[in-house]
């Protein structure tokens, strides 16, 4: 018969450790966040007992507003820190341009299967829509995993470095709705249930972006003959005041800290 602990960890790996459902935005429209963690950890990763942490999503943005978010000094609940987490989302012509970026940053998560706690100095994610459809990328500078190996670095999207039954690693995650729009993440980490290192199930997305397709124009207006027709195109309203900017100090809940630093 199956502890307790042992059936929550089974329950996080079907509902949270399968396929990404793929986002979907309206035309037009776009969003980005930091890092976001759902997780079951097994007993002594943190604490003596089993722990579940869902730290939402940090530094979260969209075209809606508020259209930038940061955040300094992140210890996302015990599993990834970071010196600067920063998104945005804006739109413009009817197109979209979202990003999202986290500078110096460890994973002690990784740290037992690593052999040391693996740095990263930057991991960022962009994606853009326009008349040439919507498009993404991401970036990831100076990496290092220890004994983990090495990711694959060459740009292509959704390639992997796995520990069968234990971790999935995805860099440059590109998944497309049905709808048109691209979600990029620049690095997924799944935590896949098996025992080495005491891992624990659930995933943890670092920098992700979200373009939906762009806005059409309207059909030309009517012209007296001999006169180039003109195309009239409504500008999406801009969010109240502008340009905005959410700052959240450290230590505030919105960093998944916690109390778990």
């Amino acid at each position: 018969m199956r502890s307790r602990g042992a059936a929550l960890v089974a329950a996080v790996s079907v509902g949270v450790v399968g396929a990404v459902a793929p986002a979907a935005a309206e035309p037009g429209a776009g969003s980005a966040f930091g890092a976001s963690a759902k997780v079951s950890l097994l007993p002594g990763v943190l604490g003596d007992k089993g722990l579940t942490v869902d730290t939402g999503r940090l530094a979260p943005s969209s075209t809606a507003g508020p259209t930038e978010a940061s955040l300094v000094d992140v210890p996302l609940a015990g599993l990834v820190r970071a010196k600067a987490v920063t998104s945005s989302a804006t739109a413009a012509g009817g197109g979209v341009h979202s990003t999202a970026s986290i500078v110096d940053v460890r994973l002690p998560v990784l740290a037992g299967l690593a052999g040391r706690t693996p740095t990263v100095r930057v991991i960022s994610s962009k994606c853009t829509s326009g008349r040439n459809g919507v498009q993404g990328s991401a970036t990831i500078t100076d990496i290092n995993l220890g004994s983990l190996g090495s990711l694959p670095l060459d740009g292509t999207p959704n390639q992997r470095l796995s520990v069968p039954g234990v971790l999935e690693l995805i860099v440059n995650e590109q998944v497309k709705a049905a709808d048109g729009t691209l979600t990029v993440t620049a690095l997924r980490l799944k935590l896949l249930g098996g025992n080495s290192a005491g891992l624990g199930s659930g995933d943890i997305a670092l920098a992700s972006s979200t373009c939906g397709k762009a806005l059409t124009t309207a059909p030309p207006t009517t012209t007296s003959p001999g006169t180039a027709p003109t195309t009239t195109v409504q500008p999406r309203p801009k969010p109240p005041g502008g340009r905005q900017v959410v700052e959240v100090p450290v230590g505030a809940p919105q960093t998944g800290g916690a109390g778990l630093r």
